[in-house]
């Protein structure tokens, strides 16, 4: 569970900061010049990606982690089901 927080956090952070990046820009100051744009692109480029490999890491350990559970705790109510299907058949 601390994972998916964290996830989330993690995709917060990351819409907010786009956010502060955009409202920031709406002031009457100068246009950005293009080589502080490329630099703006590349630190955002890296940044996401980076982002991206840690989110994709978190999502692949609860899958190994979280994924057995849900299977496991599905099969016991099937197999309730079941057993319940097979005593109302043996009346």
């Amino acid at each position: 569970m601390n994972n998916r927080k964290y996830k989330y956090s993690m995709r917060y952070l990351l819409y907010g900061s786009f956010i502060a990046a955009a409202l920031s820009a709406c002031g009457g100051e100068a246009p950005i010049d293009a080589d502080t744009r490329a630099t703006i692109d590349s630190t955002a480029t890296s940044q996401i990606s980076l982002a991206r490999q840690e989110l994709d890491s978190l999502c692949t350990a609860a899958e190994k982690t979280e994924l057995p559970q849900l299977v496991d705790s599905i099969k016991k109510v099937r197999l309730r089901e079941i057993e319940e299907q097979l005593k109302n058949i043996i009346r």
